[in-house]
């Protein structure tokens, strides 16, 4: 059960190898695997759920970006379940909303802003590198960027990179450390900082199996987003917790 009422003393996330992010999702695969309808159900709900809220009028999309992080934590949650030999239910999608709402919204609100600061910062540096809207001219009538561009994506994705670590651990510390928003998301960033190899490999592979997913008329996320968010979970149990999920798969 969460503790996040309580205040825990802050762990130390331990540096592992750049390898461990392909562990991470054989042994979200591996969980996944042992009870699928369930995942699978529970994928098919939170996107159903998405898929209404983001439809409301003005709102819409603002409560999905909030909502994110509190279905997060209950994918977290039951991922915990599935590594101790439990059922997964499906009703515990919800549990983030049951347990820790308001730390996890809180989550999102930090992120949000953290956002907003990461386009203020890069507006800032395009500034100064000399990029230019050079008005409308592209195949959709989209501003064209002038200057050194690539140099400019470069830096971009390499801030949204970092920004991304401020949310990547942050659902579990929530759920299943009891820590609170700003806690859980400084933490989640600078474990991510020290194990940045093994999270860049496991982010590039999810994204490559989003690809995939996507394929198929985007049946395959029913499966994509529960390895998803159990790929967090198995990289915090190895990043906080030292216990992987599968101790005889070693990835140095």
């Amino acid at each position: 059960m969460s503790t996040w009422e309580t205040q825990p003393a802050e762990k130390l996330p331990a540096r592992v190898a750049g390898g461990r992010g392909w562990r991470w999702l054989v042994e979200a695969f591996w969980l996944v695997r042992k009870q699928p309808l369930s995942w699978v159900a529970m994928a098919a709900g939170y996107l159903l759920i998405h898929f209404l809220v983001a439809r409301i009028p003005m709102v819409g999309a603002p409560l999905t970006f909030f909502m994110a992080p509190v279905f997060a934590g209950g994918f977290v949650l039951q991922a915990d379940r599935a590594a101790r030999g439990e059922t997964v239910k499906m009703a515990g999608m919800f549990d983030g909303f049951r347990l820790a709402l308001r730390p996890l919204l809180n989550v999102g609100m930090l992120y949000l802003g953290l956002m907003m600061l990461a386009m203020l910062v890069l507006g800032v540096i395009g500034g100064a590198m000399g990029i230019t809207v050079q008005g409308e001219g592209g195949p959709e009538g989209l501003p064209q960027l002038g200057g050194p561009v690539l140099a400019f994506m470069l830096v971009t994705g390499a801030l949204m990179f970092v920004l991304s670590l401020c949310y990547w651990f942050a659902p579990a510390l929530v759920t299943l450390d009891g820590m609170g928003a700003w806690e859980a998301v400084r933490l989640s960033l600078k474990a991510g900082l020290v194990n940045w190899r093994a999270v860049l490999f496991s982010g590039l592979m999810l994204s490559l199996m989003l690809f995939l997913a996507l394929l198929p008329l985007g049946l395959g996320l029913l499966l994509w987003f529960p390895v998803l968010y159990v790929t967090a979970f198995t990289g915090w149990r190895d990043v906080f917790g030292g216990q992987p999920v599968l101790p005889e798969l070693v990835v140095d």
